[in-house]
């Protein structure tokens, strides 16, 4: 069983993350301590198993490793694979239950049978996940630069990952069908409830016990469990020793009753229940197919980084742009050629950083941003989203410019509504509340369009920072 390890990542000891390309038709059974891996195919597709799960990554989407995730990787053919691990000790400091979080971007298999990483049930999710995909990517051509400053940006880059990982990927997230929203306070409690359990997980623990750390009632706990998670207390406790008596069974020279025993199950019986819930086989089944992984013949080497450019720069043309040039309304290259000059705004800051206040701004009726096919609004999206995320990554205020002159009283309440409906569908009602919209008028038929537009923001956003401007 030597062959089954806790991978230690190096590279993490000198900066917070690792990047690396893997050239692989598979990788060994491992798990990492305090890490969270993501995983990205940049041809292809692979086959990950995590735990008792077996998805099938394609090129195009990305998977979400946890912290001790005991996981493999293999493919029908030797592929590209993009690995990004990220310390979860540096990111304590600025999330501080991020090791207690669980990390999910997709939904789980109901029947233990491979599953693909994009069977997400929810179209909201699946624009973070576009987004996430385009950060990843973002975080790659800044790595896979000959350009010193570009290398310099990925620090940044990785803490937005981060920051929209906490923010969009908590299981919690997929587990509140209600989309209530739950209090800082309310989540606090829910992760230490986590973190107490994979500390005393060996013990005989009780709700009660945790009620009392947190100065609550034993039932106010209990519902805020059912309504965060939809998992009983006594059921995440008995996943829990489930997930660690894996490590057990793969490293430890002990008998099934002595596993069940140290991980805190009263009798075995109840051991094999919990188990073949979530694996759908018994432990020593779960057992021999990891020793039977380890005969498969795995190759895998890693690529330089600094040859890796025309790789990245190809997966943008042939996955990224596409997807926002459907229908050909902008085409992909005039999409790339804005995707580069968006990247050289994140060097120039680098180099020469604004005085304050520090603006960035984006004119969403030009004709590079904004087209009407009959009488359909279409938004340049990829523009957008590229300017939100400098924003947000290199902390400048974010401005929304709309001239009244580019759009007819017939239509401006569709384009308007929709551009703001998707903004708030992409980036949260939070993110937006940030931004300040810039309306121009110039007579007064565009004066009182002004005063409709701004009226309509303020209907969809709380608060909104509006500032209205007569242009001569």
């Amino acid at each position: 069983m030597d062959n089954i390890i806790k991978e230690e990542i190096i590279d993490v000891k000198e900066k917070p993350y690792a990047i690396k390309i893997q050239a692989m038709n598979g990788y060994p059974i491992h798990w990492h301590e305090n890490i969270t891996e993501v995983l990205m195919p940049l041809e292809d597709s692979i086959e990950v198993y995590a735990n008792f799960e077996h998805i099938l990554v394609k090129k195009g989407d990305f998977w979400i490793v946890n912290n001790k995730t005991i996981h493999s990787v293999k493919s029908s053919s030797k592929v590209m694979v993009a690995v990004f691990h990220i310390d979860l000790n540096y990111y304590e400091k600025y999330f501080e239950y991020i090791k207690y979080m669980f990390f999910r971007n997709n939904m789980y298999s109901e029947d233990n049978v491979i599953i693909e990483s994009d069977n997400y049930d929810d179209d909201k999710r699946s624009s973070y996940k576009v987004r996430f995909r385009n950060l990843l990517i973002s975080v790659l051509t800044d790595a896979t630069s000959n350009d010193k400053i570009a290398k310099e940006l990925t620090k940044d880059s990785i803490y937005q990952l981060v920051a929209f990982m906490v923010k969009e990927f908590d299981w919690l997230k997929f587990a509140n069908k209600s989309n209530k929203n739950f209090s800082p306070l309310q989540l606090n409690r829910y992760h230490r409830s986590i973190k107490y359990i994979d500390e005393n997980y060996k013990d005989k623990i009780t709700l009660d016990d945790i009620a009392n750390n947190e100065y609550i009632t034993k039932n106010y706990l209990s519902h805020l469990w059912r309504n965060l998670s939809y998992f009983s207390f006594q059921e995440r406790l008995n996943y829990e020793r489930v997930m660690k008596s894996g490590f057990l069974l793969l490293t430890a020279n002990m008998s099934i009753s002595s596993i069940s025993e140290s991980c805190g199950f009263s009798d075995v019986k109840y051991y094999y229940l919990h188990f073949k819930r979530w694996y759908g086989c018994s432990p020593l089944e779960f057992k021999k197919r990891c020793l039977d992984f380890m005969h498969i013949n795995l190759s895998y080497e890693d690529l330089e980084l600094d040859n890796m450019a025309k790789i990245i720069e190809d997966y943008i043309k042939n996955i990224i742009l596409p997807e926002y040039a459907r229908e050909n309304i902008w085409n992909t290259t005039e999409l790339f050629d804005n995707y580069v000059r968006m990247k050289y705004l994140y060097k120039i800051d680098k180099i020469t950083p604004q005085r304050p206040p520090r603006n960035v701004s984006i004119d969403i009726l030009n004709t590079n941003n904004f087209k009407m096919i009959k009488n359909i609004p279409y938004f340049n999206w990829q523009n957008i989203d590229l300017l939100v995320n400098f924003s947000e990554t290199s902390n400048f205020d974010f401005n929304i410019k709309i001239e009244c002159e580019k759009i007819n009283n017939k239509n401006f309440k569709k384009v308007v509504g929709k551009f703001l409906n998707s903004c708030i569908y992409r980036y949260s009602e939070i993110t937006i509340a940030k931004w300040v919209f810039f309306i121009f008028y110039s007579d007064e038929m565009s004066f009182k369009r002004a005063n409709a537009i701004g009226d309509l923001i303020e209907s969809k956003i709380e608060n909104a920072k509006i500032k209205y401007f007569f242009e001569v």
